[in-house]
């Protein structure tokens, strides 16, 4: 009776372990965590916003150097390319809004030769850049970089000055310079399609001659400017 017994209760058990091994086959796998950017890792299209510090670097003939602060804050557009596992190329449109506003004295001759004490001033409101950049992404998440390009900023110039005997004049003017620029940063993949990033450029615009004229009188002033930006900024990115 026992052996009997013993045998009726393990073709039961075997029966239950086999319906219970159909069962648990039939039950739906958990999917493995999503890469927080997207199942390509880095390729895709991005836009976000950005804001953060510049700071000017500048330079006439007539003086030294003179710089000036500003918040910056803009925004940016681009697409990048993962290949090689690790390797990301891409491209990026961006542009940012500022406010750097730079004085110096200086002096100025006038045709007669006669020198007199001047005052320049240049505010930058708009730079803009086009950049190629190429990083390598770590830890699934992370992607470090570099980046240059071409860039563009607004400048508008005044000089201030008095000539002997004659009424304070203020010639003025407006002009977009094109130069370059190079940076580096690095990007946090931190949620499903979005990012955070940390980044540093450098602006250099040259050294260009202007003229400046005074609308109401038509006195003009002439020289070179020395244009160079520094911005660290954060930003966002949404990538689809």
């Amino acid at each position: 009776m026992f052996t009997t017994g013993t045998a009726r209760i393990g073709t039961a058990l075997a029966v239950l372990l086999a319906v219970g091994s159909a069962q648990a086959a039939d039950l739906p796998l958990k999917a493995p965590a999503q890469a927080a950017t997207s199942s390509a890792g880095w390729t895709g299209c991005f836009i976000g916003g950005q804001a953060g510090a510049a700071l000017s670097n500048d330079k006439i003939r007539s003086s030294g150097d003179f710089s000036s602060t500003s918040v910056a804050v803009g925004g940016q557009i681009g697409c990048d390319y993962q290949f090689a596992s690790n390797w990301v190329i891409g491209v990026e449109a961006g542009a940012s809004w500022l406010d750097l506003t730079s004085r110096t004295p200086g002096r100025l001759t006038d045709a007669a030769g006669v020198t007199v004490p001047s005052q320049f001033t240049v505010r930058n409101d708009l730079l803009a850049s086009t950049t190629a950049r190429l990083g390598y992404s770590f830890a699934n998440t992370w992607l470090a970089y570099g980046k240059g390009g071409v860039a563009w900023t607004r400048e508008k110039s005044d000089i201030v000055f008095t000539l002997p005997g004659r009424p304070t004049v203020d010639p003025k003017g407006t002009r977009t310079v094109t130069g370059w620029t190079a940076g580096a940063g690095l990007e946090w993949a931190f949620a499903q399609h979005w990012t955070a990033r940390l980044e540093y450029d450098y602006y250099d615009f040259g050294d260009n001659a202007f003229r400046l004229t005074d609308p109401a009188t038509g006195a003009f002033a002439t020289g070179s400017l020395k244009d160079r930006i520094n911005t660290v900024t954060v930003g966002v990115n949404y990538r689809f």
